[in-house]
Order: C-alpha cells, then sequence, then structure tokens
C-alpha cells in the first residue's frame, strides 16, 4: 500500500516535524528553550522562528462602559479570558446592566462558535481609600499651578466647598498620619502636592507637579499608615451583589497584608467559588507579599500604582521578585499592562508586555481605557512571540526542583506529563478533570503547548481562565454509564478541538493525563498519543 495515499493516514514517523518546504528550521524557538545555557539561550533566539498558534497567556480585559456588543463580541474572539467591570462609584445599577450584557453576549457568541465560551467575571473592590470633597459652587475642576500655596483639611465644614486655598479630605487622622515633607497625591499622581506644615486639623502644602483638581479625586498619601476598614460598607454591596450573581472573580485593592484578605473571606461566608485576586499597589502589600500570596487566589501587579509608592527605579525590581514568587506557589499572577495610545504600541510598552510574559506572568490586565480589538490584538501577538523566548530548561528544572519530596502522587504525574510533553514537542496535552486541580499543577509547571482541559462544569472552567497555557472545554454529553466510552470520547473531543482550532496536526504527539477507573478518585494515569488523520467525533458530541 502506498504509505501516501490520501485514504490512509500517515503514521507518526512519516511526517517531518518543524520544518517548511524549503527544509527550513522554524521551530518554536526550540533551540533556543533547550539551550545548555543562558547565554546560549538568548544567543539562540531566532528572528525567523514561527509564534505558536496558540497564546498561553491569559487577557483581563477591562470593559468600557461604553462598550457595543460588537465591540465586546469582538474581544471574545480574540480570546479575553475574563471580563472585568469596573464602574466609578461602585454604582449598582450600571454594574448589573453591565453583567447581564456580557452573559447574553457570551450565550450569543457560544451558539455562533457551536461551543459554550467559558469567560469568567471580574469585579472590582476598591478597599479603602480617601477622597475630597465637592467643589464649591458645583464647579467641575479647579486648576492649581506648580508653586500655589493649598491647605488640606478634615474639617467637614469645608465637604462641599472645596476650593484652590482649602481642600477637604474625608479622613479625620489626616493631620496626624502627614508630616512636613510628605507627598500627597491627587487623583492617581495627576496633582502631587508637598505638606510643609501641619497645624491641627490643617495641612499648608505647596504644589509640586500642577494639575486639574476633579471633586471626589481619590487621595494617596505614600508609605502613610492609613487607619481604614479594607471593606467598607459600599465595598460589602459589591461583595453581595458578586455572590449573589454568581461572579468568578473579584479583583481587591488597597490591601496591606494577609488579615486584610481573611478579612474578606470571612465576610463573604466561605463561597470557594469566589475567587480572590489581590492588587499589589502599595509598599506595605510588597513588605507583606508572602504572606498575602499564600492567602490569595490569584495576585495582580499594578506597577503604575507603585510608582507612587516606592522609589520608580526599584518598581522592576519588585515586579520580577513578585512574579518568581508567585510561579514558585502555583499561583496565578497577572501584571497591569499601562498602554497609552488606543491605536498602537509603543517600543517600550512593547519590551514592557513581552518582559512580562518572559518572567513569568500568567497574564495581562489591560485597562479600560485602551481595552481595543487594535490594542488587544497586537498584545496577543507580542504574547504568541514572547512565549516561546522562555528558557524552558531552567525555568522547569528549576520549578520541580522545588516541589518538596515525598509529595502527593498526582503533583509525580503532573510533572512527568510536562515533562514529556516537553521530549515529544506535544502539540498538546489533555487533561480530564472535574475540581480543576489537575489542570491548575500542570499549568504550575509551565508546558511549552496549549493545555486543553475538558470538564462538566462550567464554573470550574471558568475559574481556570487565569491559568497559563489552560483552553478549558465544558463538555456537555451525560455520562453513559460506561466509564471507558466515556474517558475515550472525552479524550477524541479534546483532539478534535485541537485540529479544529490549529493547534494539533495530523501525525503530532499528545498527551493525555486521565483516571484510570472511576474509582480513582484523583487522575492516575499518562499517555502519549498520536492524532490521526480522522475526527470521528464531529457530529456525534456536543460542546
Amino acid at each position: 500500500m502506498d504509505p501516501y495515499n490520501p485514504d490512509c493516514p500517515k503514521l507518526p514517523w512519516m511526517v517531518e516535524f518543524f520544518k517548511s518546504e524549503d527544509g527550513e528550521v522554524l521551530n518554536n524557538q526550540l533551540e533556543a528553550a533547550f539551550a545548555s545555557t543562558a547565554l546560549s539561550h538568548l544567543s539562540s533566539l531566532s528572528m525567523k522562528s514561527k509564534a505558536s498558534v496558540f497564546r498561553a497567556s491569559q487577557l483581563v480585559c477591562t470593559l468600557p462602559l461604553n462598550a457595543t456588543c460588537h465591540t465586546i463580541e469582538e474581544l471574545m474572539s480574540l480570546g479575553m479570558s475574563v471580563a472585568r467591570i469596573t464602574v466609578p462609584g461602585n454604582q449598582k445599577d450600571k454594574i448589573l446592566e453591565m453583567i447581564a450584557k456580557v452573559r447574553v453576549l457570551t450565550e450569543r457568541f457560544s451558539k455562533k462558535i457551536g461551543r459554550i465560551y467559558p469567560l469568567a467575571l471580574a469585579i472590582d473592590v476598591r478597599g479603602p481609600e480617601i477622597r475630597i470633597g465637592k467643589l464649591e459652587k458645583n464647579r467641575d475642576s479647579l486648576y492649581l499651578p506648580k508653586g500655589k500655596l493649598t491647605a488640606l483639611t478634615s474639617d467637614e465644614a469645608y465637604e462641599e466647598f472645596v476650593n484652590e486655598d482649602m481642600i477637604f479630605v474625608d479622613y479625620q487622622k489626616l493631620s496626624e498620619i502627614i508630616q512636613p515633607g510628605d507627598k500627597v497625591l491627587i487623583d492617581y499622581g495627576a496633582l502631587h502636592l508637598s505638606a510643609i506644615e501641619v497645624a491641627e486639623s490643617i495641612v499648608k502644602c505647596i504644589v509640586e507637579k500642577a494639575g486639574t483638581l476633579i471633586g471626589r479625586s481619590s487621595v494617596i498619601i505614600p508609605n502613610a499608615p492609613v487607619d481604614l476598614p479594607v471593606i467598607s460598607s459600599e465595598d460589602m454591596d459589591i461583595l453581595k451583589l458578586a455572590i449573589d450573581n454568581h461572579i468568578d472573580y473579584i479583583v481587591v485593592s488597597g490591601i496591606y497584608s494577609k488579615e486584610n484578605i481573611s478579612d474578606i473571606k470571612r465576610l463573604v461566608g466561605g463561597v470557594d467559588t469566589l475567587q480572590i485576586l489581590t492588587k499589589i499597589e502599595n509598599s506595605m502589600a510588597v513588605d507583606n507579599i508572602n504572606e498575602i500570596i499564600d492567602e490569595s487566589d490569584g495576585v495582580c501587579i499594578d506597577c503604575e500604582r507603585l510608582l507612587f509608592d516606592i522609589p520608580k527605579e526599584k518598581v522592576f525590581l519588585v515586579q520580577k521578585s513578585i512574579l518568581a514568587k508567585c510561579n514558585l506557589k502555583g499561583i496565578p499572577v497577572i501584571c497591569s499592562t499601562n498602554i497609552a495610545d488606543v491605536t498602537t504600541l509603543s517600543k517600550s510598552e512593547v519590551c514592557d508586555i513581552a518582559n512580562c510574559i518572559i518572567d513569568g506572568a500568567d497574564g495581562l490586565l489591560i485597562n479600560q481605557s485602551v481595552c481595543t480589538k487594535e490594542i488587544v490584538k497586537e498584545v496577543s501577538v507580542i504574547c504568541k512571540e514572547a512565549e516561546p523566548a522562555v528558557y524552558q530548561r531552567q525555568i522547569f528544572n528549576e520549578l520541580i526542583y522545588n516541589i518538596p519530596t515525598p509529595n502527593e502522587s498526582i503533583y509525580s504525574l503532573c510533572i512527568s506529563a510536562v515533562e514529556a510533553s516537553l521530549k515529544t514537542s506535544a502539540a498538546a496535552i489533555i487533561c480530564l478533570t472535574t475540581s480543576g486541580r489537575t489542570a491548575k499543577l500542570i499549568s504550575r509547571f509551565k508546558p511549552r503547548c496549549p493545555l486543553i482541559v475538558i470538564t462538566r462544569y462550567p464554573r470550574v472552567a471558568r475559574l481556570l481562565r487565569l491559568y497559563k497555557s489552560i483552553d478549558p472545554i465544558i463538555y456537555l454529553k451525560a455520562f453513559s454509564g460506561n466509564y471507558d466510552h466515556d474517558l475515550e470520547d472525552r479524550v477524541q473531543l479534546g483532539i478534535t478541538y485541537g485540529k479544529l482550532m490549529g493547534y494539533i496536526k495530523m501525525g503530532d504527539s499528545l498527551v493525555t493525563v486521565t483516571g484510570s477507573r472511576p474509582e480513582a478518585g484523583i487522575p492516575n494515569s499518562m499517555k502519549i498519543l498520536y492524532a490521526s488523520d480522522y475526527d470521528t467525533l464531529l457530529n456525534k458530541i456536543r460542546y
């Protein structure tokens, strides 16, 4: 029989991997990824190496309040992992309206693509905030020039009469925490003041950076021990809304220690499905980062906000350190992006995004003002180019080295699956899971290929959307009563899905992680398969 007869599937050894028609190796930076030294790794990076079709990094998109249905669908088509909803003033009506809008569009998009799109939802919880009062005479704004003398006061008589000379601040202990020479930042650094004298409830200041003063703007006092409850009554309403509407993640600002996170967990009443994504945005959080990581379900590094609290030349050190700590703990970590132009990315922004990915970020947070189709598409392309540039040999060896021995058998299985995928240049790892724990552990060891996760639980699929490399599928077919047939159907669904998405081609090696029998309790079986030329499940299984 002719081995190249189109009616006969090609066997794995008949397929030439990683080569183009002219014989040039275009191998997803394979040579660099497994170089013997760090310098060899860097010197082996090739501009000609083609990026993967699959984007392993997750994207948390902050939806603009005026986002149209078409825009949101475009973001989903570009692979938006988590839709973050933030509304000025925490207006519940607008939040509920946005939640309903996103869910209707997700359902419509799911019908369009023929499967359930597992889009996770996140809501911001602002945490402790200090704000100024309202401007006098209902003015919209005031301009304060550099060098102007002004004053801050906690006297409530000025709450609705803020002017150029007297600015009300809604923190009664203001004069206790500010010393002459301290900085005061208004509206997230749009206006800089410097304290020159403190007298009772009044703090005299000089304007160091000119800016526009807007009513109810935020006030930041870097490195000051602000004594405020982590969760205000307004935030409690948002937490209740998140629980009632089955939101997947809450993004919490203003965290200083693990006690703050424990308080939030106690307030939500042990709702395990509501995950806490902690924003690191002040120096006290950086000082307590180890215990915060232990208590959090995920971490978001806000470098722009950190610039106000720590010297700017130290920020990159803090980011690299937190990324490494989260990688060692197996906690998903997201980096916020600072993109200025809504149409394109500058060279410094491209480098910043790429370095975040190379340093170990699971994903990126795109801010509301620049969350457009053009920007998300460019960020996605940069991620695909940066992911293969990771020094895989080093990162994998160090991650497994830090796993204590002895440990649970599932760790050995997950490490073996990732190592097998690296040794065989597998096109994908296919994992069957109920709780999502196995998928999280495999993701922890940073596979280079897609991790196609199949689960029957939509909630589990959505909660996996912060973990690098994971592409979850929701399996809808009811259990037939025959475990072996059910297992085979789910694995074949993962292979078929990979082919449809362009991750898998005929002859590619695949690694599967499954349970050998229903009573196993946890996955205990790993196999290496080869993708065939045929698909038998397209008309048989709905997903």
